[in-house]
């Protein structure tokens, strides 16, 4: 068993060398300008998938925290936990100007040439579904689990990731600097979603039964991931350049 501390950055440093959203070579295609405007399109779109259902994803660290009464402290793990949702759902409910992550991530779909009507219409690949419910799950399984499955494995990346997907789509595809912002809101929120969930991990995370159960967690979110991008990639990549 390692420190608390020692821990979480052994997790956050997994991410940052395996996630496939840094490392897989669907991206850098992307990031190139490699791929056609109609092949990103289709790529974006299936993400819809996960990025379509984030408040609920969110939402389920909340419902995790605690079994059928809260302890004194789960109590506080869920009230630290309730900034996240908000700012998923849109912190224009509370009277702020940011509306909700999926409603930007519809407006991002809108100016690559989908219809609303397409993007909530979508015929989700089946590793595409597989990633979603995996994601689910592991929001279900516990607050450990949940945070390692969410914020560690994917969030704590995430920051990079959005800035080459923003940069690349406005240089290569021609889609304006005013459409991005379901980019660039997460270029700025990620750090802190990844540094909440140090702090609550490293409370928690404090027997070696723990720490089996977080590094698992993490893994199977990164090979979730991992599973949809390369499903992403034979359908949209792969598949065309054979034909």
């Amino acid at each position: 068993m390692l420190p608390p501390d020692q821990f979480a950055q052994q997790l956050l440093k997994e991410a940052q060398d395996t996630h496939p959203w840094l490392h897989h070579p669907l991206f850098h295609l992307i990031w190139d300008g490699k791929l056609s405007r109609g092949q990103v399109r289709n790529i974006i779109r299936q993400q819809g998938a996960f990025f379509l259902d984030t408040l609920r994803h969110a939402a389920w660290k909340i419902i995790s925290a605690g079994g059928l009464t809260p302890t004194w402290e789960e109590l506080q793990r869920q009230r630290s936990l309730i900034p996240l949702v908000v700012e998923e759902g849109g912190e224009d409910t509370i009277g702020g100007r940011q509306t909700g992550h999926s409603i930007l991530f519809v407006r991002l779909c809108e100016a690559l040439g989908l219809t609303r009507d397409e993007v909530f219409n979508t015929e989700y690949l089946p590793t595409t579904i597989i990633e979603k419910n995996e994601l689910f799950a592991l929001q279900r399984a516990g607050t450990i689990e949940a945070l390692c499955g969410g914020n560690i494995a994917t969030e704590s990346i995430n920051a990079t990731h959005v800035r080459h997907m923003a940069e690349a789509l406005e240089k290569h595809y021609e889609v304006s600097r005013s459409a991005l912002d379901f980019y660039y809101v997460h270029a700025h929120v990620e750090e802190d979603h990844r540094d909440r969930a140090v702090r609550i991990l490293t409370d928690i995370c404090v027997t070696e039964a723990a720490q089996k159960t977080g590094l698992s967690a993490m893994r199977r979110a990164i090979t979730a991931r991992r599973i949809c991008v390369d499903g992403l990639m034979e359908a949209f990549v792969t598949n065309v350049n054979k034909g």
